[in-house]
């Protein structure tokens, strides 16, 4: 009864629980009326399913011996013998026919008379097997692809030859190629010199064996090889695998070496690694040490991971430490004015919606230029820059020559043209891109922290993310010219306005030498007054600012967010000093504005640096550096926007 039952793909639970409810209805009920119909019911649904199923059975042999009339002898005793597992099926999925080597690997059994091929591959949607594409499945720890053929049996039905292939093995081997694919570690202290300033040279060579034994045993817990060649910098050669694992625990290194503490004295030293892979060995290692200088141009305490295609970041949430030492400084001093000796003439620019660091920076280079008597230029879009009132100086000062558009620095290019980009370091950012192509001869000078994207073709790239502005940077270029002292007053408090604008009036972001560049310019007769005027706004402005931060919410209770719904041609100023005095609610850490730019909502960040700001900002494809920070996001509106911010502050938080 099993057995025939199972021929007509009857339910045997069901079948039995029927006989058994049949037989309750015949000895407790007395309605004989009812044990007939039921009987009957019963019955009738038996008889049908036996029938349905042995004509559909019919059906299929049919179908089957159609196949087989198809074939020769020599192709019949192929499919039979064939390695490979096949079967027909007809357009609704239905297994017609099958070789030993399908039946043996699907444990298909030969007493069920109806099966579908959806039930063995998972797969509902027939459309690719149709259109002779293939699919991949797993079935019972084996994973398979399947391709297909059409059959025509006869002028009105389709069928379908499927081929499967058992890929378990090259799967396998596959992914033991990708985990043991070589990975190149460089790690770096950023500020080990500053540990001789601290403890004595015995005490700062036991300090280094710690670190040593720190990084040397955090390796070894991943498998990787540790090899150390300087007291500042290691090697790590590690296995695909490995870099997966310590990418799920997050690198853990970068905390320990930051809290690391000799006899209780905090050291106060951070970790770069940069990390290469995704390629031969030769390759990686390139990789890597590309790697470690993004790592090192974003400030330090980081871990950086770059393929052939992409970089990933991981850390960066301490802000970078101060480099005391001006040697470089004086150095690149040198070089750049050699570079504008050399160019037939000089191009500045910024960066899009130009501010005061962006065109104070500008307007020191050039001044150097004229110093050096090598004509240049000032490239500005007045109808987007956020510094009309500087530039307005600046032209009553030296002419209206001085400030061209891009269409006019265009026709100034020549083959010996120097484009001095300052305030940003990427190409899409700057105030005209098309400028960045035409020119030959490029240099930068910037202090945000180096992101993806970044001019590479350069003749010198000045870039130091620990300075407070670009203004700063280049007004220690200057103390470095050959006369120091030929700074003009506008100049220097153009300059001042920049410092000013990025340390927030000196509140933020400000080392020891951002306090010399400031006096030095005071030297230069900067009018400290003046500066402070250019910041001032009309009470128009003053309400619409005092608007977006009234409609202010608090996050997570550490940060603000307001939107700025409202168009005004100066909502880049509004919005940007709205996030600056957010920062003054209680307990707010970082803030956030957004507001409409076309068909762009654009949000600005402010912190004072206990949170990284940039990086919130780059989970949503912008950056800045750890206080000031700004993205683009396109085609959105604030709804959706606020919830992009929430999920990237998020992220944030749970991962610092």
């Amino acid at each position: 009864m099993k057995s025939f039952l199972k021929r007509y793909n009857v339910d045997i639970p069901i079948f039995f629980l029927g006989i058994a409810l049949l037989t309750f209805i015949a000895l407790y009920s007395k309605n004989n009326t009812l044990l007939i119909v039921s009987s009957l019911v019963f019955g009738g649904a038996f008889v049908l399913r036996v029938v349905y199923t042995e004509l559909y059975t019919r059906k299929l042999h049919t179908r089957a011996e159609s196949f087989s009339r198809i074939l020769d002898v020599r192709s019949s005793y192929a499919f039979e013998n064939l390695k490979l597992a096949c079967c027909l099926i007809d357009s609704e999925g239905e297994i017609i026919w099958y070789n030993p080597v399908f039946e043996e690997s699907f444990n298909v059994d030969k007493s069920t008379s109806e099966s579908r091929i959806h039930v063995i591959t998972g797969v509902n949607d027939l459309g690719k097997l149709k259109k002779g594409e293939g699919f991949r499945f797993r079935f019972d720890k084996h994973s398979y692809s399947v391709n297909s053929a059409e059959i025509l049996l006869s002028d009105t039905e389709k069928d379908y030859l499927l081929y499967f292939y058992d890929q378990t093995e090259l799967i396998n081997l596959r992914k033991k190629f990708r985990d043991t694919r070589p990975v190149v570690m460089l790690s770096l202290l950023d500020n080990s010199d500053d540990l001789y300033e601290k403890f004595r040279e015995s005490e700062c060579a036991a300090i280094f064996s710690l670190i040593e034994q720190k990084i040397d045993s955090w390796a070894s817990s991943y498998g990787a090889m540790c090899r150390k060649y300087s007291n500042a910098r290691m090697l790590i050669i590690a296995e695909e695998k490995s870099l997966q694992k310590m990418i799920k625990a997050k690198f853990e290194i970068l905390e320990t070496v930051r809290t690391l503490t000799y006899n209780d004295v905090p050291l106060d030293i951070t970790l770069s690694i940069g990390i290469g892979h995704g390629g031969e060995l030769g390759e990686v290692r390139d990789y890597a040490r590309q790697a470690l200088d993004m790592s090192q141009s974003r400030g330090g305490d980081q871990v950086c991971i770059k393929d052939e295609q992409n970089y990933v970041f991981f850390g960066g949430v301490s802000e970078g430490k101060e480099q005391k030492n001006k040697v470089k400084t004086r150095f690149m001093a040198k070089s750049i004015a050699e570079l504008i000796r050399s160019s037939s003439n000089v191009i500045i620019m910024g960066h899009r919606f130009s501010d005061f660091d962006a065109f104070g920076s500008a307007a020191g280079i050039y001044c150097l230029s004229k110093q050096l008597n090598v004509p240049a230029y000032i490239a500005v879009d007045k109808e987007t820059t956020l510094a009309t009132s500087m530039i307005d100086q600046y032209v009553a000062k030296f002419g209206l020559d001085t400030i061209v558009s891009g269409s006019r620095a265009m026709s100034l290019v020549e083959n010996d043209t120097l484009l001095v980009v300052v305030d940003t370091h990427k190409r899409d950012f700057t105030e005209f891109p098309e400028l960045v192509d035409a020119c030959r001869r490029k240099m930068v000078i910037d202090h945000h922290r180096k992101s993806v994207g970044f001019i590479e073709d350069t003749v010198m790239f000045y870039h130091r993310p620990n300075s407070s502005s670009a203004s700063e940077m280049v007004a220690e270029i200057l103390q470095y010219a050959e006369q120091p002292d030929f700074l003009d007053p506008v100049t220097a408090q153009a300059l001042f306005a920049g410092i000013m604008l990025d340390t927030r009036n000196f509140i933020i972001r400000c080392g020891v030498r951002t306090f010399e560049a400031a006096a030095y310019l005071k030297s230069q007769n900067a009018n400290t007054v003046a500066a402070k005027k250019l910041f001032a706004s009309d009470m128009d402005l003053f309400r619409l600012r005092n608007a977006v931060i009234d409609s202010a919410v608090k996050y997570k209770n550490v940060c603000a967010i307001s939107v700025a719904d409202f168009e005004d041609r100066n909502i880049r100023l509004i919005t940007s000093q709205a996030a600056d005095e957010m920062l003054n609610i209680q307990n707010v850490k970082s803030s956030f504005v957004l507001y409409k730019n076309g068909d762009f909502t654009n949000i600005s960040a402010r912190s004072y640096g206990e949170m990284n700001v940039q990086l919130i900002m780059e989970l949503l494809g912008g950056g800045g550096h750890q206080a000031m920070s700004a993205c683009q996001l396109k085609d959105t509106d604030f709804e959706d926007a606020i919830k992009l911010l929430k999920g990237a502050i998020d992220k944030y938080l749970e991962d610092n």
